[in-house]
C-alpha cells in the first residue's frame, strides 16, 4: 500500500458507496419504476378492453331481404347510432356493458325498438325484421256532380200574347201583375205587367231575360239605367242584381223568362 500526498484514493458517497455505482443504482431504479408503469397501464387496458361489450346486427324485412340506410340509436351506459350499410348490417364496438334501449327507424320502415342486455367482454348477435311502412290509403272515388234537379215537362202549346193581355190587363190600382204563360223542365215564361217598379231582384242558380211587348221602362244593372220600349230584349246572368223601372202613364209589360229553377207544376 502506497500511501501519501502522491496517492489518489476514489470518490465516495457519505455512505461509503462509490459515486458512480450509485448513479448506477438509481438509473437501475428509475429504468425499472418506467417500465412497471408501462406494464401496469397496459394490463390495465387489457383489463379495460376485455370489460367492453359490442353489438352485430342485421336487419332485414319480413322476407328476408336486407335493408340498407335504416337509421339505428343504441341509448345506454355508451350511446351509438348509425345506419345499416349495404348488406343491412351495422356494428358498434367497445362500448360499456349494460342494458340499451335500441331504436330502428327509417322512413320505408315502421320503427321499431329492441331492449338489448350486454355482458363484460360479450358481443350480441342480433337480427332484427322490421316492416314496411303501409302505402298511403288511395282517394275516394271522386263522384259525379249531382245532375241539378229539372222539373216536370209541359205540353207543346201556342199562345196568343194580345189576347192574353187583353184578358189579363193590370188596373191602374195594381202595382203589378203576374201571369204564368208557360212551365216546362227548368223554364219558367211569365207575362209581367208592372204600374210601379220592381224591387231589385237576383237569381243565384238561374239566368233570366225579359222582352217587353208594350210601355217604357227602364232596366238596372251594376248602377246604371238602360231606356227599355217595346220590342227590347234584356238577357240577365246568374248571380246580377237588377231593377226593371216603369216610365211613363201606361204599364210596362214584359215577357220573362226564368232558365234554372224547376218548375212546380208543368203547364
Amino acid at each position: 500500500m502506497h500511501t501519501g500526498s502522491g496517492s489518489k484514493s476514489l470518490s465516495q458517497s457519505p455512505s461509503g458507496i462509490p459515486l458512480a455505482a450509485r448513479d448506477d443504482y438509481t438509473r437501475a431504479v428509475r429504468q425499472f419504476i418506467a417500465i412497471m408503469f408501462v406494464l401496469t397501464g397496459a394490463v390495465a387496458h387489457a383489463q379495460e378492453s376485455q370489460a367492453r361489450a359490442g353489438m352485430a346486427m342485421t336487419v332485414t324485412n319480413p322476407q328476408g331481404a336486407t335493408l340498407p340506410g335504416v337509421e339505428v340509436s343504441v341509448l345506454g351506459a355508451s350511446d351509438r347510432g348509425g345506419e345499416t350499410n349495404d348488406s343491412g348490417q351495422i356494428s358498434f364496438t367497445g362500448i360499456q356493458a349494460g342494458t340499451y334501449r335500441v331504436r330502428f327507424s327509417g322512413p320505408r320502415v315502421v320503427s321499431f325498438e329492441k331492449e338489448i342486455s350486454l355482458g363484460a367482454g360479450q358481443t350480441a348477435t342480433v337480427d332484427i325484421t322490421l316492416n314496411a311502412v303501409p302505402p298511403p290509403p288511395e282517394p275516394p272515388p271522386s263522384q259525379a256532380p249531382l245532375a241539378p234537379p229539372v222539373g216536370p215537362a209541359g205540353a207543346p202549346g201556342v199562345v196568343s200574347l194580345v189576347d192574353l193581355i187583353e184578358q189579363q190587363l193590370i188596373s191602374d190600382s195594381q202595382p203589378r201583375r203576374d201571369t204564368l204563360v208557360s212551365c216546362s223542365g227548368n223554364t219558367r215564361s211569365t207575362l209581367v205587367q208592372l204600374n210601379q217598379n220592381q224591387p231589385q231582384r237576383l237569381y243565384d242558380t238561374a239566368e233570366v231575360s225579359y222582352y217587353v211587348i208594350a210601355g217604357e221602362g227602364a232596366a238596372r244593372t251594376g248602377g246604371a239605367d238602360t231606356s227599355l220600349e217595346a220590342g227590347n230584349f234584356v238577357s240577365i246572368p246568374r248571380g246580377t242584381a237588377h231593377v226593371l223601372a216603369r216610365k211613363g202613364r201606361r204599364p210596362l209589360i214584359l215577357l220573362a223568362t226564368v232558365s234554372g229553377t224547376p218548375c212546380e207544376v208543368a203547364r
